[in-house]
């Protein structure tokens, strides 16, 4: 027994964890997994692209309370949104509260966007999604510098100029109503167009009663991962006051 114990100890952890499922799970349904994790490890975006961009069990360890955990979005959902929106890249300026480890900041950089800021709070969270920015290479990206800031989202100064704003569910109220807040101030400075694209919309109301933005899409993107939950759920905002200029 203990000689078996050493000799499992020293196994390969992909023979290791085979035989745990085998012990759970039995032949069957071992062997019906197969394809499923091959198919994994041909598609996993880090695995492709030597990123670390995956969701950590950690989840919000660390973080104010105002702030919500990181969480990846698709590169299939985050294309579909982006050709949905109509809107020139080359003439606008992305940026992603709540950006994480970047992968977002990764996708966005297949479109020629003027300039790609990530905002994240966690400045762990921050140097990675720097780290993935400088690893990623593929043959579709169109912006070579990706900018990354390790700041409060309610406190973020904008650049002028249009603006994509992206958000994946990063905070809460009290956050939100700072952000709102300094986008009316950035828009009373300088006009411009703004689209605000938001998923899994906890805090829509505040962008519904606000003066500056009207709600021109809501759909549910399906997903392998979240089917039509509330993760599926997609909001796109425009700016409606205080003037709109494509020139900027």
């Amino acid at each position: 027994m203990k000689a078996l114990e050493g000799k499992g100890a020293h196994m390969h952890p992909g023979l290791a964890r085979f035989r745990e499922s085998l012990c759970e799970k039995g032949w069957r349904r071992t062997l019906a997994l197969i394809p499923r994790n091959v198919l994994h490890r041909l598609t996993d975006f880090d695995r492709r692209h030597g990123t670390d961009t995956a969701v950590e069990a950690t989840g919000r360890a660390g973080l104010p309370e105002a702030h919500e955990p990181y969480e990846a979005t698709s590169a299939y959902l985050f294309h579909g949104i982006i050709r949905r929106l109509s809107a020139d890249p080359r003439t606008f300026t992305f940026v992603d509260l709540g950006s994480g480890k970047g992968k977002v900041l990764l996708l966005a950089a297949h479109y020629p966007f003027r300039r790609i800021i990530g905002v994240e709070y966690d400045a762990r969270l921050s140097a990675t999604a720097a780290a993935n920015a400088r690893r990623y290479r593929h043959p579709r990206r169109r912006v070579d510098r990706v900018e990354t800031r390790c700041a409060d989202a309610g406190a973020f100064d904008f650049p002028d100029g249009n603006l994509l704003i992206y958000m994946f569910n990063p905070f809460k109220a009290a956050v939100m109503v700072r952000v709102l807040a300094n986008l009316e101030t950035a828009l009373r400075r300088t006009p411009r167009t703004v689209l605000v694209v938001y998923r899994n919309p906890t805090q829509r109301h505040l962008l519904d009663r606000s003066p500056l933005f009207t709600c021109v899409d809501d759909r549910a993107y399906p997903t392998r991962r979240f089917g039509t939950g509330p993760a599926a759920h997609v909001l796109v905002y425009r700016n409606s006051c205080y003037g709109v200029s494509s020139r900027s």
